[in-house]
């Protein structure tokens, strides 16, 4: 009996699913100084905590350009009264503040800071990895349409609205209301912290979540001993 190509291609499919929900998806993220432990910061308005920091093709990632990092993070607001973040920055080495990105065509292309590129550190502050385990789920048409991510318009759209709907600009909050978001920024050394910029009660200020310092590689070296 012949059996139909159309019936054997989508069972594949399906089994090769299902054998690969038998264990959750790592997702790998990097960070400056490699692994870190999440890094929380409150006042009495508000509690950040810094998650994790992604790069180009960490699954989940949105950047399609290496010169951007995704912070990914949590905001509660622990006021009485409204909370909008306003924006979150980057503030470097010199004590200038690093805006972050507001449309996802932004992180397509490599990024500028004063008009000069931004561009990806390399070979030395590329940084180890940290992983999230995260629960495997979705449909077999998402797990299918993935594959084909980089080259679909309906899923550069698709990039297009996630980004919009993960990015930490003018999101407001309710009393004890959170968000977790994202914040797109470039690729610059050694930061030295998370900026992030919120309004409430008619007043606007901000808190500064310090990073983790990178930590040189030594290639020459790889036995210290």
């Amino acid at each position: 009996m012949r059996v139909r190509t159309w019936f054997i291609l989508p069972l594949l499919a399906l089994i090769l699913a299902v054998a690969g929900c038998g264990r959750p998806k790592v997702v790998t993220l990097s960070s400056p100084a490699g692994t870190f432990d999440p890094i929380r910061m409150e006042t009495t308005d508000v509690a950040v905590v810094l998650r994790a920091i992604a790069r180009q093709d960490d699954e989940g990632a949105l950047i399609e350009d290496p010169g951007w990092r995704e912070y990914i993070m949590e905001i509660k607001n622990l006021g009485t009264d409204l909370l909008t973040v306003q924006n979150v920055k980057l503030l470097n080495q010199d004590g200038r503040y690093v805006d972050s990105a507001s449309g996802y065509e932004q992180i397509t292309a490599p990024p500028t800071v004063g008009g000069e590129l931004a561009s990806d550190v390399v070979g030395t502050a590329a940084g180890m990895a940290a992983t999230q385990f995260v629960p495997c789920g979705g449909t077999l048409f998402g797990l299918l349409s993935n594959a084909t991510k980089a080259s679909s318009a309906g899923s550069k759209a698709k990039a297009k609205r996630d980004f919009m709907l993960r990015v930490l600009k003018n999101v407001e909050l309710a009393p004890a209301g959170k968000v977790e978001g994202s914040a797109f920024l470039p690729n610059i050394p050694n930061p030295r912290a998370l900026v992030v910029n919120y309004a409430q009660g008619g007043k606007t200020n901000r808190v500064e979540v310090p990073l983790p310092s990178e930590a040189p590689e030594d290639p020459e070296d790889p036995d210290p001993s």
